[in-house]
């Protein structure tokens, strides 16, 4: 890397300051064309901050242990098990672990780029859920990461690859994000299912209900404030556990009220006065003139 772009990217892309957590899960080389760049992952989310719950025996409290039990013969030692896999009902094949170890992949250190992609090109469906952060492996790696994760976001382009992670191979996703770069781990496409039910769209004619669906559309666009997301069944759960130990009762949520009118519905939700909530003019009843005899 040159010095002028050193310098402008200096503010930019602070790799020497970053300091990740605990060990990485990860460490190889990127590889893509001719260029190799050795790296680091750490997770990118860590797990739900709760205390862990254990079934208990009621009577004293120990925690319950399980034995491997047979229905014909009862308690089975770890020696006698051996695996098997179903290819019919209570019909299996027994594999040795010899032949499951042929199976897996060699520790393979290296994560191959393969396609370069818009964003739009992948379907949700296809993210497994494990998501790491990838940090240069030594200052020797900072100059190469850099022109990537800048190479990337100016064309607003992800990375296709493929990777062994945790001992299986993965098809792998990288895209830029802020000073940093971050895989995501994909599901095959051959494991992703099909929608059971065919919903057919309304028809496009303008309609009451979508005008009122597109205001309520742009009203609530703009910029999201992710701290306004936090995890709130987490929350709760640690204000259950310490309103137990102090032996205060837990306080109830309201459940949400439910809105039959799909119509009245998004009157409400964007502040149009329903035809239910429209007040109606009284009608002023005749004087009957009375009657002279």
């Amino acid at each position: 890397m040159n010095d002028a772009f050193a310098a402008d990217t200096a503010d930019t892309l602070p790799f020497t300051g970053l300091t990740p957590y605990g060990r990485p899960s990860w460490s190889g080389l990127l590889q893509f064309s001719l260029v190799g760049i050795p790296l680091k992952a750490y997770p990118a989310v860590r797990t739900r901050d709760v205390p862990s719950a254990h079934l208990l025996h009621a009577d004293c409290g120990e925690r319950l242990r399980y034995a491997k039990h047979c229905p014909v013969h009862g308690a089975v030692d770890n020696a006698a098990i051996v695996r098997g896999y179903e290819y019919g009902p209570g019909r299996h094949v027994l594999v040795e672990p010899e032949a499951l170890d042929e199976l897996r992949p060699a520790q393979d250190k290296a994560l191959r780029l393969e396609r370069f992609l818009a964003p739009a090109q992948l379907d949700p469906l296809l993210f497994a859920g494990r998501s790491l952060y990838l940090v240069p492996d030594g200052p020797a790696a900072e100059p190469g990461y850099g022109v990537l994760c800048i190479a990337l976001a100016q064309r607003q382009r992800w990375a296709l690859g493929r990777m062994v992670l945790g001992g299986h191979r993965q098809v792998v996703v990288l895209r830029p994000a802020d000073t940093a770069l971050v895989l995501h781990v994909l599901h095959y496409p051959e494991h992703v299912r099909v929608c059971p039910q065919t919903v057919r769209p309304p028809a496009h004619e303008p309609t009451e209900e979508l005008r009122l669906a597109g205001m309520l559309i742009e009203a609530a666009g703009g910029k999201v404030d992710w701290t306004a997301y936090p995890d709130q069944g987490a929350q709760e759960l640690k204000a259950l556990i310490e309103a137990k130990l102090a032996g205060q009762p837990a306080a109830l949520c309201e459940p949400p009220r439910m809105i039959v009118s799909l119509l009245e519905a998004l009157q409400q939700s964007v502040g149009v006065p329903s035809q239910k909530e429209v007040p109606l003019k009284q009608k002023t009843p005749r004087k009957r003139a009375r009657r002279t005899a």
